[in-house]
């Protein structure tokens, strides 16, 4: 949602944009189409990410769909906008670099897989400095970066912070229903802070509250018998099922709490709920407590929008891809 609406303001600025993406199972919207064509590869993805395996294989399925586009649909002239979802686009930019030199290379930085690593067994751990070396030597290669907080712990020169937005559409209210019930809403991956979110549950369940968990996910297993699991919802059922819950949790990254900044987050404050945050590192707390006092978050599109188009009149492209 976050590349399409992107690509919509870039789209009213007059660039061609195209939207591209993998051909796994996604969530239903009834979300408006983007004003850009979408273009799904025949990547082959399976969309059943409940272990490392399957995730890698995915992940493997649509890299190498997006380097076969890249070699025969980018030419020189274009732009390329690619997100860290997944982590191997970050090794894009060798197949740009040696197939069309003029592409003006973009990342957009949704999560860090350093610090994603630090969640899981202590082999990933000891792992992630390798991979820290790694990831920040081929970001270093993109032509810019769009970091989606600052506390990313990738911190290099061809880096700007362009915080995420909320990604409903319209109007909001912002006052939510006073019934007595807290939220979970989307995705638990093997990267949350699952446990730190169980204690929160707890101790607002004891308080007398009510806990309703919409989405899914590997992790979505752990939740304890006294939440209430619902499917994820959509649309008009997704505003109105935060709009019903005046409190939110949010998870950050287990044992790190650096690697994202959960763009749900950002619908959570659009519609003046209260946000828990869970496993948050200072530096995610402090990120959070800057978003709590930013007037209009939906401002945050047009920034992002406006330091590509400033980046891009300065190293002009005549379209542009965006995929994740």
């Amino acid at each position: 949602m976050l590349e399409e609406e992107l690509a919509d303001s870039l789209c009213q600025m007059g660039y061609e944009t195209v939207l591209v993406g993998g051909s796994g199972s996604f969530h239903h919207t009834t979300r408006p189409s983007p004003q850009s064509p979408v273009l799904r590869l025949r990547s082959g993805e399976r969309g059943k990410r409940n272990s490392q395996f399957a995730i890698l294989y995915d992940y493997w399925r649509f890299w190498k769909a997006a380097w076969a586009y890249i070699k025969t649909q980018v030419s020189p002239g274009d732009a390329l906008l690619a997100t860290s979802s997944p982590f191997l686009n970050v090794f894009l930019v060798r197949v740009v670099r040696r197939s069309d030199p003029g592409v003006v290379t973009i990342f957009h930085l949704h999560d860090y897989l350093p610090s994603n690593l630090r969640s899981l067994s202590i082999v990933h751990r000891l792992a992630a400095p390798f991979v820290k070396l790694v990831t920040d030597h081929f970001l270093k290669q993109w032509d810019l970066v769009l970091s989606c907080a600052g506390n990313i712990a990738y911190k290099k020169s061809n880096c700007v912070v362009a915080r995420f937005w909320p990604t409903i559409q319209g109007p909001i209210t912002k006052k939510p229903s006073p019934a007595r019930r807290a939220l979970y809403a989307g995705n638990l991956g093997i990267a949350h802070d699952v446990d730190a979110l169980i204690r929160q549950m707890g101790r607002l369940h004891a308080d007398g509250w009510g806990i309703d968990f919409f989405g899914d996910g590997p992790m979505a297993d752990k939740l304890p018998s006294f939440v209430d699991k619902h499917p994820f919802v959509s649309g008009d059922d997704y505003v109105e099922t935060l709009r019903s819950h005046p409190i939110h949790f949010v998870t950050g990254v287990g044992r790190d709490g650096t690697g994202a900044f959960p763009s749900k987050t950002f619908n959570s404050l659009y519609v003046g709920a209260q946000v828990v945050p869970c496993g948050f590192s200072p530096e995610m707390l402090e990120e959070l407590e800057y978003l709590r006092k930013v007037p209009d978050l939906a401002d945050n599109r047009r920034y992002a929008a406006s330091v590509v188009d400033r980046f891009l009149k300065r190293a002009p492209a005549s379209g542009i891809r965006s995929w994740s």
